[in-house]
């Protein structure tokens, strides 16, 4: 005997219904408790007549509001589950009168259990850590990326000839940087004496800029038409502190999902040239692997499958990636093949066999991280197998 508990989920309360499948009888109906550790402990008392090992609780995913309570009874061992909002509002429409509100959707849920429990997975939940993770680092690496094009267009304006002196993609040095703190615009550095320029940029590099570049920045900032603006100055400054800030989040962030022991322990590391950071993006977005049941599918979520247009017996000659999947999971997995394609590898290979095509370098990416989802899904799927690349 097994008994469903369907729960919705909302912002202050939420509304909790406990079907007996042996019956199909509701022994509890529309139990409506707080979101706080009082209404948590009604929903337990409840619970408490039934054995934990013959109930299953389903929530409907609902951004974040569903996690206080699943942590709740997780420390607690009761087996919980989750269900996708769009299943539950298809089973709806076919179970009922189309009707929508609290008192029924909390009992929709458990007689969506009851049917479809076998296909659900605990797992859902045991990523959200590692998930939290890889959102918040994205989230900061592209803070950073802004903040980089902002500070740029300030420089453009009162250094224009700033990024035609020094080598390309230098412009985030620490010695640069912290020239650039002091003294933000071309007139500011033109009035300063060399040799204290010299003596910020080595302490700053730990002696590893250049005199001879300090040298060169100073001489192009003597002739520059740039504008001597207060407000640009005091941008600038501002703005290499943020990313200076921003940086070391990103290094905290990162330091953390490094020693995650998922990451650790993942056969991923077999991939030549991934990262952990990568396998993080990766396994946090699929969760378990047993949620697909072929490669195929697994490339369908990531938004890497074909857009398929099609009218009649016209077939259009080109397709587009999809890119309605998950969108972290795509980044990462194009990031890892444009990593993977520059080792001798059978990924090198095809991604030059794409480029003989005539595909553009992105299109070729696409088509390497589709066969990446094949490599994760063979590898997720046999842990115990060795991968050779």
């Amino acid at each position: 005997m097994t008994y469903f508990v369907g729960i919705d989920i909302a912002k202050f309360e939420h509304v909790a219904s406990i079907l007996d499948s042996s019956s199909g009888e509701l022994i509890v109906n529309s139990l409506l408790f707080d979101n706080n550790i009082k209404g948590f402990n009604l929903l337990l008392s409840n619970l408490s007549m039934l054995n934990k090992e013959d109930v299953v609780i389903g929530f409907e995913s609902t951004a974040h509001y569903h996690l206080p309570l699943f942590n709740f009874l997780n420390e607690n061992n009761w087996k919980c589950v989750l269900v996708n909002p769009i299943q539950i509002s298809r089973f709806r429409k076919i179970s009922i009168r189309d009707t929508k509100n609290d008192n029924i959707d909390s009992r929709v849920i458990a007689n969506f259990l009851l049917l479809e429990h076998k296909h659900l997975l605990e797992e859902e939940f045991y990523n959200n850590e590692l998930k939290e993770l890889c959102l918040q680092r994205h989230f900061l690496i592209e803070s950073s990326t802004r903040l980089k094009i902002k500070l740029t267009s300030y420089l453009d304006r009162v250094f224009p000839e700033l990024q035609t002196t020094i080598p390309k993609g230098t412009l985030h040095t620490m010695g640069l940087r912290a020239i650039l703190k002091k003294f933000p615009t071309a007139k500011l550095i033109s009035d300063v004496r060399i040799d204290h320029l010299v003596n910020i940029a080595k302490k700053a590099s730990k002696g590893r800029y250049k005199e001879s570049m300090v040298i060169k920045i100073k001489e192009a900032a003597k002739s520059s038409i740039g504008f001597n603006s207060i407000g640009l100055a005091l941008k600038i400054k501002q703005s290499i502190e943020s990313l200076e800030s921003i940086e070391r989040q990103i290094d905290e962030v990162e330091s953390i999902i490094n020693s995650h022991h998922t990451i650790i322990n993942s056969p991923l590391h077999q991939i030549k040239g991934i990262n952990s950071i990568e396998i993080a993006y990766i396994i946090s977005a699929i969760i378990s692997i047993n949620r697909f049941s072929s490669d195929k599918k697994l490339i369908a979520f990531a938004g890497l499958d074909p857009k398929v247009r099609q009218s009649g017996t016209w077939e259009a000659k080109s397709t587009r990636m999809s890119k309605r999947g998950n969108r972290l999971l795509r980044y990462a997995l194009i990031w890892t093949a444009n990593n993977m394609r520059k080792y001798p590898s059978k990924m090198k290979d095809y991604y030059n066999k794409k480029r003989s095509e005539n595909k553009s370098h992105y299109n070729a990416l696409g088509h390497c991280a589709a066969k990446l989802c094949r490599y994760i899904f063979f590898i997720l799927n046999n842990p115990n197998v060795e991968f050779i690349n």
